[in-house]
């Protein structure tokens, strides 16, 4: 299935048991996003849930920064920089937010600081500070 130029697949088999990517999470290697088989149908869908949608443009935004850096110096960078990989994911929420704001739902500026702030992220941020820089956007 393609979104916006993009593959989006069902996770491997596997990456069910890492535990980072649970069900609940979506990655991006480019050219591909890779989400649950759950989120996958609901995209197939005629009515697909606008959270989910929400979620691709997260995942976009990731793709189209691997594009511009090229796939190693982002993953490299996403994986050893605290710093990077945060920016990166507030430019990414952003994209987020503005879709749901557009569908004129909510988003929970809590739990994404919850979530940046966890091992989910690599605790690469406090929960206060990823609040201060989310309430920003």
């Amino acid at each position: 299935m393609d979104y916006e130029g993009f593959r989006i697949k069902i996770k491997p088999f596997l990456w069910q048991f890492l535990p980072w990517l649970s069900s609940y999470t979506a990655q991006a290697i480019y050219p591909n996003i890779y989400v649950s088989k759950k989120v996958f149908e609901n995209l197939k869908s005629k009515n697909p849930n606008p959270r989910f949608i929400a979620i691709l443009e997260h995942e976009i935004k990731h793709l189209q920064r691997q594009k511009e850096l090229g796939i190693i110096k982002f993953g490299i960078k996403y994986l050893f920089s605290p710093k990077f990989r945060f920016q990166e994911e507030l430019l990414a929420i952003k994209e987020e937010m503005r879709y749901l704001k557009s569908k004129k739902l909510l988003f929970s500026i809590e739990r994404a600081a919850k979530y940046l702030s966890s091992w989910l992220y690599f605790w690469m941020i406090p929960y206060q500070k990823a609040k201060e820089e989310l309430e920003k956007i």
